[in-house]
């Protein structure tokens, strides 16, 4: 990979453009919440409202902020690993950014950051990187939260073990060279296929750093305590709304949720979050009215809170010009 090709700083008509298209995503989120607590029982809905105090609301904002937090850690250290260096401050401002593009098709939006990297002196190749560990690492921890729902109904109990089988296998896979070399060897040498095969060869060489046993085994420790954090919350949640799960099966549920969102493919993953989680909660014996709502207040502090945070580091690296 080289250097060249990415802007120091998202062009200002682009990022007004993705921008728009997070609100227009918004908006349309909006109205699909709203449809879920009409088909539910809109009652039921605002009475569990009013049951959440003000505490409460902080205690789900303060386990998705520690959530943020404990992956900023693990993505600085990343960056240092890679030899980039970059004022603290300033690097969690624009980790923070890309959550503003968290509605986007796999979380795609999220690689602006290896562009304002690109802006702090960082080669965007390294950013890009640090995402796709990124990646595959949280994907590895929320399939193992899941496998903690899967287990619990009978009927998918071979398909949690097939789920936490398939993880060990992609992690084998991007840990050894000579495999995943073998496998992109497979592609046909010209055309397309060719650049796909060169740019995955590339950005494999620039993770392996990363993929170290130590880093890999620090990272997915940080990734369970993260998003740990965020299924306790919801376990919280359902206890709060009256819900009465077992700790591990409310978190794997909420794991579920997020890799059956991760896995439509579609802005955030929303509507298939959103789907499985309901239909989860249906499955664990919640009503439809309580289940619609803790799934809304889910989305709100995590998702959406997030969404929040990304679009004010943005404004502020603007005012910065970075």
């Amino acid at each position: 990979m080289t250097d060249a090709a990415p802007p120091a700083a998202p062009r200002p008509e682009r990022l007004e453009r993705r921008l728009r298209q997070a609100a227009l995503i918004a908006a349309l989120a909006m109205v699909g919440y709203l449809g879920l607590a009409l088909l539910g029982d809109a009652a039921v809905f605002l009475e569990g409202l009013q049951r959440l105090g003000l505490w409460q609301w902080l205690a789900l904002l303060g386990l998705s902020l520690l959530n943020y937090g404990l992956r900023f850690l693990r993505w600085h250290f990343y960056l240092r690993a890679l030899e980039a260096r970059v004022p603290l401050g300033h690097h969690l401002t624009i980790y923070l950014a890309g959550f503003a593009f968290t509605v986007s098709p796999g979380k795609a939006g999220e690689a602006v950051r290896s562009i304002y990297l690109r802006g702090a002196g960082v080669p965007w190749s390294r950013g890009l990187a640090a995402l796709a560990v990124e990646r595959v690492l949280d994907l590895a921890v929320m399939v193992i939260l899941a496998a903690l729902a899967l287990q619990a109904f009978a009927d998918y109990a071979g398909t949690a073990v097939l789920a936490v089988a398939l993880v060990a296998g992609l992690l084998f896979l991007v840990t050894r060279p000579g495999v995943s070399r073998w496998l992109l060897g497979r592609l046909p040498a010209t055309g397309r296929w060719a650049t796909v095969g060169r740019g995955t060869t590339a950005l494999l060489d620039d993770s392996r750093v990363l993929l170290a046993p130590g880093r890999l085994l620090g990272g997915l420790l940080l990734g369970l305590l993260a998003w740990g954090a965020e299924a306790w919350g919801f376990y919280l949640l359902l206890a709060w709304l009256d819900v009465g799960l077992d700790p591990l099966l409310a978190m794997g549920i909420y794991a579920a949720s997020m890799v059956a969102g991760a896995l439509s493919f579609l802005p955030g993953g929303l509507g298939g979050a959103e789907v499985a989680m309901v239909a989860l909660l249906l499955a664990g014996g919640a009503a439809l009215g309580t289940a619609v709502l803790a799934t809304v207040i889910c989305r709100a502090v995590t998702l959406w809170f997030a969404v929040v945070l990304g679009l004010g580091a943005v404004l502020l690296l603007g005012r910065r010009g970075s």
